[in-house]
C-alpha cells in the first residue's frame, strides 16, 4: 500500500496551455519520459499489467516522435538542414529502440529513451547552454536507487 502513494504523487501532471509551441513539445516529452520512468521505478517489468503499461507508455513516445519526425518532413522547414537531418537520424534511433523495449522490455533500455527526452525538452525549454558545462549523470542517489531498479550498476543512469 505505501508504494501506491508515490507512484500516485508521481503520476501527477499539469497540462501545458496553448501559444508556444516549444514548451508543449517539452511537455509531451517530458509526460512520455514520466510515465516510461513511473513504470521503471514502482513496476515490476516481469509483471504482466506493468508490461501492458510500459507499452502504453512506449506507445505515446513513439506518437510523440512521429510528430516530431513529422515537422521535419512536411513542408519547409526553418532549422538548418544539418540540424534537421539530425533530428530525423534522432528519431529513427528512437523508433528502432522504443520497438526494441517493446519487444524486450529492460530498464536500460527505457532509461535511454528517458534521458533523451528529458535532455530534449530541457534544450526545448531553453534550459541547455552552448556554454553550460555537463552535467555529471551519476549521483550517490542514482547509484543507490538503480540496483534496487534493477538497473544494471546505476552508474550514468538518473531515472
Amino acid at each position: 500500500m505505501a508504494e501506491k502513494t508515490p507512484l500516485k504523487e508521481y503520476q501527477r501532471s499539469n497540462v501545458p496551455t496553448t501559444g508556444n509551441a516549444s514548451n508543449n513539445e517539452a511537455w509531451a516529452l517530458i509526460e512520455a519520459a514520466r510515465q516510461i520512468a513511473a513504470i521503471i521505478r514502482f513496476g515490476d517489468l516481469t509483471a504482466p499489467k506493468d508490461k501492458k503499461r510500459l507499452r502504453a507508455a512506449l506507445r505515446l513516445n513513439l506518437r510523440v516522435w512521429t510528430i516530431i519526425q513529422a515537422e521535419q518532413t512536411a513542408g519547409e522547414s526553418l532549422l538548418p538542414e544539418e540540424i534537421r537531418l539530425n533530428i530525423l537520424t534522432l528519431c529513427k534511433f528512437i523508433d528502432n529502440q522504443t520497438v526494441d523495449c517493446m519487444i524486450n522490455p529492460t530498464a536500460e533500455k527505457a532509461v535511454a529513451l528517458i534521458n533523451i527526452n528529458r535532455n530534449i525538452a530541457a534544450g526545448l525549454m531553453g534550459s541547455v547552454s552552448d556554454d553550460a558545462e555537463p552535467v555529471k549523470t551519476t549521483d550517490e542517489n542514482a547509484q543507490e536507487d538503480a540496483p534496487a531498479m534493477g538497473i544494471g550498476d546505476g552508474e550514468g543512469i538518473k531515472v
